[in-house]
């Protein structure tokens, strides 16, 4: 009989027990009466019972009927609760890994982590930086769920969905720092592991600057690079969006070096998984141009 049960006939039979009539039953529910009587029907079909006895002013439930009665009443609680586990289970909630460029998150996150946090309270966003190769590597092996990259790395195991376009310049320390008489100027970056590295270093070589991309120094933050253009060590090929304070208040100079295209920067996910909602509110969080 169990494997019989159909969800709506015990709904139906509810209403018909509560309203002692099929055709109040099926106003209630939406339904034509002759709906009723075959939800009816099908259940004392499946028991082998007769649920209701047909009165001249209604219906009256047999002995059967009212056994099914108690027994309903746990199904559709039960069904209740399992919708309700259901929705739960929609809600962002637990930890979201998420990995980025470090001059990504300086300049583009805060505001968005901020506007994260506030919205969704029950998850435990952890943000770590790394560079485009390792980003893809841990998000393949699902050490993390997202990761933010500069460009699509074509990998078949990863989505990539782009986010914006990243716009280069080359800076250097303000005319008079000492920068232009410095003979031999270095190359400042992340290094080799960094994708803007590879770009600069290349675009350096084609401009016919081979001494300067030989010559390189190499740190960790975007707020070091600065500093050390600044105190005219070298140049340094960053985000607009890195740099654009500093070039408004004259404490970093444009050089007239040839740049790459925008770089076009967006998440990564696994390809075959879904995204559980924390990583799916994040994604939207980000399209939504919080970032910009």
């Amino acid at each position: 009989m169990f494997n019989e049960l159909d969800g709506r006939s015990i709904r139906t039979f509810q209403a018909v027990m509560e309203e002692r009539s099929f055709s109040r039953a099926a106003d209630r529910l939406g339904y034509v009466q002759s709906t009723v009587t075959t939800h009816i029907a099908q259940l004392e079909k499946s028991s082998g019972k007769r649920l209701f006895d047909r009165l001249p002013r209604g219906v009256e439930p047999t002995e059967a009927g009212l056994a099914l009665a108690r027994f309903a009443e746990q199904f559709v609680a039960l069904s209740q609760a399992l919708e309700d586990e259901l929705k739960r289970t929609e809600l962002p909630s637990g930890v979201l890994r998420v990995r980025a460029l470090e001059s990504y998150c300086v300049a583009r996150l805060p505001r968005l982590l901020a506007e994260y946090a506030e919205r969704f309270e029950e998850v435990e966003l952890q943000l770590s930086t790394g560079f485009l190769h390792d980003i893809c590597e841990r998000v393949l092996d699902g050490r993390d769920e997202l990761g933010i990259v500069p460009r699509d790395p074509l990998h078949e195991g990863l989505i990539f969905t782009p986010l914006l376009h990243e716009e280069m310049v080359w800076v250097s320390a303000p005319a008079g720092s000492g920068i232009r008489q410095r003979k031999y100027a270095s190359y400042i970056s992340y290094g080799n592991q960094c994708y803007y590295h590879g770009v600069g270093e290349q675009l350096l070589r084609e401009a016919g600057h081979s001494t300067m991309a030989q010559l390189q120094m190499r740190y960790p933050s975007i707020e070091l690079i600065k500093r050390m253009v600044q105190a005219g060590y070298g140049i340094s090929l960053l985000p607009l969006v890195n740099v654009a304070d500093e070039l408004g208040t004259g404490q970093l100079f444009q050089l007239d070096l040839p740049v790459p295209e925008a770089i076009e920067h967006g998440v990564i996910q696994l390809r075959g998984r879904q995204l559980r909602p924390a990583a799916a509110a994040f994604v939207k969080l980000l399209r939504s141009g919080l970032v910009d």
